[in-house]
């Protein structure tokens, strides 16, 4: 049975538990609701549903922007069956879909369009951090004053990541206000410049995760994303969560070398589909 939801806060009191029960694994659709200003706001053009058998969840789904965002917990197809068939029967159109490689593969499978893999992503978990050798410079949180420079490179990061689904620039610009109205950004100072920014993207209630660490090229192979996500972690324990959660491109085995050395383990692999 789908229950739908008109708020996060809604959602989140229908299936908070059961995301909660694997919160690294779910940590994008509990730090996007988490992330509204308004919780308990309708948000209109969102989609917050579960598929449940009596109290208990068996899956969920988001989708605040233009891809689905889906959880489950169970290999049997008939729950994750009942989300796809949910954005069919309203007429959602969706330009792809983020889960756990299972799910992901089993939704796409029943939302029945031409699909690709966008990326094939790992999210890692840490609890304690590595004390590795820091890079000269320094650890600070971004202020107004680097709004344009954190935006830029935003956009820069997004373009290297190649999207099926691009933010626009004004869009950039907001979410980087907000961020650092809020405290979430963070840069690495060497010799007076700004060489590495990154980000907490989202905050469930036991995780902080890390997003949009970047280096522009002139500024790689010294070590700084290496130390800005060394502080970072630190700074994000000390601070009231129990541990860090990040992404990363399984392609890439530089960073997935990075941010093991600092002490971060895999947990699951994640697919990210784009709908033709």
């Amino acid at each position: 049975m789908i229950t739908e939801y008109k708020s996060p806060q809604l959602f989140l009191n229908g299936t908070e538990h059961f995301l909660e029960e694997k919160e690294i694994e779910n940590n994008l659709i509990l730090g996007i609701c988490n992330g509204f200003a308004n919780k308990s706001q309708v948000q209109e053009g969102c989609v917050f549903i579960n598929s449940s058998r009596g109290n208990n969840v068996k899956a969920a789904s988001i989708k605040t922007a233009a891809k689905a965002i889906i959880a489950g917990e169970t290999p049997k197809s008939i729950y994750i069956k009942e989300l796809a068939d949910y954005y069919l029967e309203n007429n959602i159109d969706l330009k792809g879909v983020f889960g756990e490689n299972f799910y992901a593969n089993m939704f796409s499978d029943f939302y029945g369009k031409e699909q690709f893999i966008d990326m094939t992503l790992i999210v890692h978990k840490l609890t304690a951090v590595n004390k590795l050798p820091l890079a000269t410079g320094k650890f600070e949180m971004a202020n107004s004053t680097d709004i344009d420079l954190v935006a830029r490179w935003s956009m820069t990061f997004e373009e290297e990541k190649n999207p099926a689904v691009r933010k626009s620039k004004d869009q950039v610009l907001k979410i980087t206000q907000d961020k650092i109205a809020l405290g979430d950004v963070f840069k690495w100072t060497d010799k007076g410049n700004v060489v590495c920014i990154a980000t907490i993207n989202r905050k469930t209630k036991n995780a902080g995760i890390v997003g949009l660490v970047y280096t522009p090229e002139e500024y790689r192979s010294n070590g700084y994303a290496t130390s800005h996500v060394q502080k970072l972690s630190e700074y994000i324990l000390k601070n009231g969560f129990k541990y860090c959660a990040l992404f990363t491109d399984k392609a890439n085995p530089t960073s997935n070398s990075i941010y093991k050395k600092i002490g971060y383990t895999p947990v699951a692999e994640f697919m990210d589909i784009g709908y033709k």
